[in-house]
């Protein structure tokens, strides 16, 4: 049995929010934890932000946006270490606007899940399902970037999509201070920002030839059906009532 780690991430783009993610075995993250820093080290940078990236800012605002060659050696470089360690990929979007209409018409809406709780629900299972066919017998735990997500509702979310068993969510910061006052990077989620469409890393497609990235934006009617999804617990309770 091998331990398999998938990292996820939620990103903000015009009127839509996707949670993209990475599957891996912890050796290949080990692996990819010592490669990472020296790739970024070697352009003069402590750590990948995608969106700083695409907008010139933080590390990436002297020089950056004005030498187009030092971006795409930089995100090959990185893409190829991601690329070597990733068993899997998935992105899973949907539309604001979707989602304020399905919650207006639920009888509850201070109890649906987020946006970024919706999407991470979806990936997860997706991840679990194809893992069960591709490597059965190996535990696939989650660390999602923390946000405005909560571990249950995500739990809740992968019972609508059917899958009701797993580790527990992990919710991590991208970004902290350790007890010594050291800062500590997680360096699979910086990873995970290459899956950003602007950043125009090849990344997305070098899984695809490996067969291993699902992309989906869910739709409106699928939305309708997670958001009322009523989790078992609460149905037995009521029941009980």
């Amino acid at each position: 049995m091998a331990i398999c780690v998938g990292y996820l991430e939620a990103n903000h783009q015009d009127a839509t929010l996707t949670v993209a993610g990475l599957v891996s075995p912890k050796a290949r993250w080990q692996s990819f934890e010592e490669r990472w820093p020296r790739a970024l080290r070697a352009e003069g940078l402590t750590s990948f932000n995608g969106r700083a990236f695409i907008e010139g800012t933080g590390e990436f605002s002297d020089g950056w946006p004005l030498d187009a060659g030092r971006q795409r050696r930089l995100v090959a470089a990185l893409g190829a270490i991601a690329g070597d360690s990733a068993i899997f990929g998935v992105s899973y979007s949907l539309r604001l606007a979707d989602y304020r209409a399905v919650t207006k018409s639920l009888p509850q809406v201070e109890t649906a899940p987020t946006p970024y709780a919706v999407c991470a629900g979806v990936a997860m299972s997706r991840i679990l399902n194809w893992m069960r066919t591709a490597h059965s017998g190996d535990v696939t735990l989650f660390v999602f970037e923390d946000g405005w997500i909560d571990h249950q509702q995500v739990r809740n979310v992968a019972a609508a999509e059917g899958v009701e068993h797993g580790q527990p969510v992990q919710i991590w910061p991208r970004e902290w201070l350790d007890e010594h006052g050291r800062r500590r990077l997680l360096r699979p989620i910086e990873a995970c920002d290459l899956l950003m469409p602007d950043c125009h890393s090849d990344l997305t497609d070098r899984l695809i030839r490996h067969s291993a990235w699902d992309q989906e934006l869910l739709d409106r009617d699928r939305l309708s059906r997670i958001l009322a999804f009523t989790p078992f617990e609460v149905r037995h309770a009521n029941r009980a009532g």
